[in-house]
């Protein structure tokens, strides 16, 4: 009987807690309450990491509407070679044939330092991501252009699985901290598209050398610096 009781009350008191009431000034809220205020949007107490961005360009991610918006840093404003068409004010065709005379003449061919080291020969070449119609543009595979600035998009066509990571946050490299505004590096701005893989290396803080990987001869740096 006094465990019937005690079962009653507790049951009671439980109903009493989650039943959703009218607050009484400076009482605690119910836990439905609670729970309902849980699933309203955050104001971050007006924490920002704005100021920490320095103002860096950047294009809203399109592509992902079941992810709160977020931003991946412009590319476009970085890159040295762009736009392309500074350079390429001809065809392919002439300028592939103009390459190959500066290389019969000792010269380096245009683009001499970019080596495809990404899927086999049978399956990608440079049009595979890269517009013939508009160098100054990538494409999907099935030839819609994308802008270099969204370049994420050709990436998400074969690595799925990591641009899903991606957009939820798992993968890739978050910008000025994290509170909002949520701005990350694209694929690109860690990855070197003709060569994706990335190179081991040693951990290291930036700025400080490690003893144990130096031998008692003078070194110019061991293996982990400023990495």
């Amino acid at each position: 009987m006094r465990r019937a009781c005690l079962l009653v009350l507790t049951t009671a008191v439980t109903f009493s807690a989650c039943r959703r009431a009218d607050p009484k000034p400076g009482s605690s809220p119910h836990v439905l309450e609670t729970i309902a205020h849980a699933q309203e949007p955050n104001s971050n107490a007006g924490l920002s990491s704005e100021k920490h961005l320095d103002g860096a360009p950047r294009v809203t991610v399109a592509g992902y509407p079941d992810r709160p918006a977020f931003s991946a840093l412009q590319r476009t404003k970085v890159m040295q070679q762009y736009p392309c068409q500074k350079c390429h004010t001809k065809t392919l065709d002439v300028l592939r044939a103009q390459s190959q005379v500066a290389v019969a003449q000792g010269k380096k061919a245009s683009h001499w330092n970019v080596k495809l080291v990404h899927a086999p020969a049978v399956t990608m070449d440079c049009w595979t991501c890269h517009d013939q119609k508009n160098l100054d543009a990538l494409r999907t595979l099935r030839d819609a252009p994308v802008s270099l600035d969204h370049s994420y998009q050709v990436c998400a066509q074969c690595h799925s699985r990591q641009a899903a990571d991606w957009a939820g946050g798992a993968h890739g490299k978050r910008q000025g901290g994290w509170a909002p505004p949520r701005v990350v590096a694209s694929c690109a701005g860690c990855h070197n598209p003709h060569k994706p893989k990335l190179e081991p290396r040693w951990p290291a803080m930036a700025g400080r050398r490690d003893l144990r990987f130096e031998s008692a001869e003078p070194q110019t740096e061991s293996p982990g610096a400023n990495r």
